[in-house]
């Protein structure tokens, strides 16, 4: 049981028909797959297209800031959130409280007079509201910019395509696109594809343009939804609203540096007919444009603050932990009104 040489699942085992040069790239291979970012940002390049984000962008984005009202986009970090079936969920452990020294612990005979706390949190790095990043997915045996995949192990883990090579970026011009108040609704349906029309449909209702280096955000109102059931499998077997593979002509059109949604995972479920596999619009972003995907944002309270004051742009900062050599990171992206 293993894999074809194309890497198609089979009961036999053949080796992979290519090599792979000292930078981990697979030699030869031509990605005939359009539009694509590889090589645009120079032939060994891991970050994609946050390179939009340049300084004096950023520098620009900060002329936004009117109010200095602050709001997070994270979910609660705890367990009781939506975590895709395939991952364990969050669990948060003390290792000594208040009520150790309450007790009598042997913390306090070793420490005498020291009260305090320490505590622990085991998750999925791509657990909650968090980034995926050019290490995340693959097809046809590459990753982003013709990188092998096998620079991703377990033991050393992302040897190239690290969120920890965007400690420094995601921060700037944020755009906001509420597709929901903007059709009178709570949220979108399950199964709903977004297409290009109603993004820009957004953006005009809004009076945004999105541009070259911005960081989209795009409210469905998908994730509220998983808080207000009882019966969480609805949220799960149903589908959900997300991008159609439409869009990635859009996207990349306009140059957007990063994207953010308040879903699991971006694109529409059940998936598009003729998908070859499973979040067949991952692969398109992140392997071949090279777009880091934010998923299950908060964007309510985003939501009210812009349709309260009529600006849907605004300063957004959302920088990754800087976990060496990890596929994704959990964040908590602030806007700066």
């Amino acid at each position: 049981m293993g894999r074809t040489a194309d890497g198609q699942w089979s009961e036999e085992w053949t080796p992979p028909a290519f090599s792979v040069d000292a930078n981990g790239k697979v030699i030869g291979y031509v990605n005939d797959r359009t539009p694509n970012n590889w090589g645009r940002w120079g032939e060994l390049d891991e970050k994609g297209t946050v390179n939009l984000i340049t300084p004096d962008k950023i520098a620009r984005a900060g002329a936004l800031i009117q109010t200095g009202e602050v709001i997070s986009c994270a979910i609660p970090l705890d367990s009781t959130g939506p975590v895709h079936p395939t991952r364990t969920g969050v669990v948060h452990l003390y290792g000594y409280t208040g009520a150790d020294f309450v007790a009598g612990s042997v913390a306090g005979k070793q420490y005498p007079n020291f009260q305090g706390t320490d505590d622990y949190i085991f998750m999925p790095l791509q657990g909650s509201t968090q980034w995926d990043g050019m290490a995340h997915f693959f097809y046809k045996d590459t990753m982003y910019n013709g990188f092998w995949i096998g620079n991703v192990e377990s033991f050393a883990g992302a040897r190239r395509g690290s969120i920890h090579h965007l400690k420094n970026t995601l921060v700037g011009r944020g755009v906001f696109l509420d597709l929901p108040r903007l059709r009178g609704v709570e949220r979108l349906e399950q199964g709903y594809a977004i297409t290009p029309a109603d993004l820009d449909a957004a953006a005009e209702a809004h009076g945004v343009e999105i541009g070259e280096g911005d960081i989209l955000v795009v409210r469905t109102g998908h994730v509220p939804w998983f808080y207000s059931l009882e019966d969480k499998s609805q949220f799960w077997t149903g589908g959900a609203p997300g991008l159609s593979k439409a869009c990635v002509e859009w996207l990349h059109e306009k140059d957007v540096a990063a994207l953010a949604m308040d879903n699991i995972a971006i694109e529409v479920e059940p998936f598009e007919e003729g998908a070859e596999h499973v979040y067949p619009i991952h692969a398109r972003l992140i392997r071949d444009l090279g777009l880091t995907l934010g998923e299950v944002w908060w964007l309510e309270d985003l939501s009210e603050a812009c349709a309260r004051d009529g600006r849907y742009e605004f300063f957004i900062s959302a920088p990754p932990l800087n976990v060496t050599n990890a596929s994704g990171s959990p964040a908590n992206p602030v806007v700066i009104k």
